[in-house]
């Protein structure tokens, strides 16, 4: 699959109210069922993968976008897919969002407690060896230096776009890391010295920065750049209750996105993003005027299949 440009989408309703100049790359619109940047990553741990394969083999929660994505692509080429996941069991006996689709897609899945995962996946892996597949396995969220390389790449790509202004700010929600890594390195190819801030949706500091700062290493030496580790600003005061836990805060900021600009984020990851971005212009972090660039990683099928939807999400 080769993917087209994301849009690269004025906010002015929102930008004006908050005094910056406001842009969104559209990554929820990537051309797979539900959109989002898994889409980017997994297609680049394909083409980098050292081997021949026909069966995939990836971990994730029950509302998994890389799992989801894993098994759309799984069944666009025809191959095996197994996913274990975490999370509640009873989810499967009446699926909905990304698991409802995993499931459409044909994918295997087992739900297994968290400390299971690693056990269960190496099964997975030599049964579908034995069945006579060749299965790849995928880290969880393609954490992994392809899948930050793949955000190097979409960096250029707004580069392009862009034509030639700088975003002074990139801000984006940043779950296992190789989003930021990725983005950071992209920034020093281009000679940009835009502040790329991610807002952690789980991780607490200081591993949640470690880990990024570890993958922005990989990723840059990959392409031949040097990206400090000042450069890396993982903010964790939005993670409130944890992954999957959204505050009011959070829940009025995608209701006002929503009815402002049309552009729907989720609880999961971009809500939390968005809040974050709100509060860091209100505090003076980023100062009025500023070219802002939202990263919109996708998140559609977190906000229409959660909880929220029945308990405060609409007023």
């Amino acid at each position: 699959m080769v993917i087209q440009p994301t849009p690269l989408q004025e906010c002015g309703r929102i930008g004006a109210g908050l005094g910056v100049h406001l842009l969104m790359k559209r990554d929820d619109l990537l051309p797979i069922a539900g959109g989002g940047s898994k889409l980017r990553k997994v297609l680049r741990i394909l083409r980098m993968a050292d081997r021949p394969f026909d069966a995939l083999v990836t971990t994730g929660g029950t509302q998994s976008n890389h799992a989801r994505v894993v098994a759309i692509l799984a069944a666009q080429n025809g191959w095996r897919c197994r996913l274990v996941l975490h999370g509640d069991p009873n989810e499967a006996a009446s699926p909905s969002g990304n698991l409802l689709l995993m499931l459409l897609a044909g994918a295997e899945v087992e739900i297994v407690e968290p400390d299971r995962i690693a056990e269960e996946m190496a099964s997975a892996v030599s049964s579908l060896a034995r069945a006579g597949a060749r299965p790849l396995e995928i880290p969880g969220g393609g954490h992994s230096l392809a899948g930050a390389l793949s955000y190097a790449d979409a960096v250029a790509e707004a580069a392009e776009q862009l034509q030639g202004a700088v975003p002074d700010f990139i801000v984006h929600a940043s779950g296992t890391g190789a989003t930021q890594a990725g983005i950071l390195a992209g920034c020093a190819a281009k000679g940009w010295m835009t502040r790329v801030i991610g807002v952690s949706v789980a991780r607490r500091n200081p591993r949640g920065r470690s880990i990024v700062c570890t993958m922005k290493d990989q990723a840059a030496d990959a392409i031949g750049v040097t990206v400090g580790d000042e450069r890396v600003e993982f903010l964790d005061e939005w993670v409130g209750d944890g992954y999957e836990h959204a505050s009011k805060d959070v829940l009025a900021t995608i209701r006002s996105v929503a009815t402002t600009e049309g552009i729907m984020l989720d609880p999961t990851y971009t809500g939390k993003a968005f809040l974050a971005l709100r509060d860091l212009v209100q505090r003076g972090v980023i100062p009025s005027s500023s070219r802002v660039l939202f990263w919109h990683t996708g998140g559609l099928l977190n906000l229409i299949s959660s909880r929220y939807a029945t308990t405060g999400l609409l007023p």
